[in-house]
């Protein structure tokens, strides 16, 4: 009697991780399920995602592969809004090559590590940071583009940016400014407290409030956010009354 009584001891200790083991499996099916939940499914058709790409280290956005201009397809980050944030990998990013042939109607989506693509993404910008700095250098005409010859004061600098380095509308307006070639002077509202502090000054004085930037004063008239057509037609309107007055 006391050795069936061990033997069945031995044969249920035996089996007692077997059955562990197959109780974790659903488990792990679940797991492999959620990681391969969290990999956006890219297809032509498909309009609800968020897709980001870099162009001269300014980014853009849109919600399906026809709005991402041919050279930027290379690389283009995919992200599912829909996928809950539990669920989501915080340190790994997912990458597309909209120009590689695609499988089963699908573009492949790689993951990245997150670290790894936003130190590619700083680098990028840094580089367009001082090719637009060389530019600006470079370009110095007296009088901004768009205007007559000599229209413009001499002394001073008819625009004023209230920027951040990282703000995209802030790259794209800086961008605009060089083709143009309209000269400026630049301000770091992160770093410069005194400019942030003298344009909430000059704003509350005009009126005008003051959220965000850019910021923008043209020939002393407060401009928030970017508008390319004021900026010109301020320019202009000055310009017009310099010329009467000398």
């Amino acid at each position: 009697m006391m050795r069936t009584v061990i033997k069945i001891f031995y044969v249920i200790w035996f089996l007692l991780p077997i059955a562990c083991s197959k109780s974790a499996s659903p488990a792990a099916d679940d797991a492999a399920k959620d990681t391969s939940y969290q990999v956006p499914e890219l297809t032509d058709a498909r309009k609800d995602l968020v897709l980001s790409w870099y162009v001269d280290g300014g980014p853009e956005v849109g919600s399906s592969v026809s709005d991402v201009p041919e050279a930027a397809r290379k690389e283009v980050r995919v992200q599912d809004p829909s996928i809950p944030p539990e669920k989501a990998a915080p340190d790994t990013v997912y990458i597309a090559d909209l120009t590689a042939p695609k499988v089963g109607g699908k573009y492949v989506v790689k993951a990245v590590p997150r670290e790894a693509f936003e130190a590619k993404r700083r680098a990028a910008e840094e580089k367009a940071e001082k090719e637009q700095a060389a530019a600006l250098a470079a370009s110095a005409p007296p009088t901004p583009g768009n205007l007559p010859p000599l229209a413009m004061p001499t002394e001073g600098t008819p625009v004023v940016m209230y920027a951040t380095k990282h703000c995209p509308v802030c790259i794209k307006a800086r961008r605009w400014l060089l083709e143009q070639k309209i000269p400026y002077v630049e301000k770091d509202m992160d770093s410069d407290q005194a400019a942030a502090a003298a344009l909430q000054q000059k704003a509350a004085a005009q009126g005008v409030p003051v959220r965000g930037v850019p910021v923008f004063d043209v020939m002393g008239r407060i401009i928030p956010g970017f508008d390319p057509e004021q900026i010109l037609s301020i320019l202009k309107q000055g310009a017009a009354t310099h010329l009467q007055t000398t």
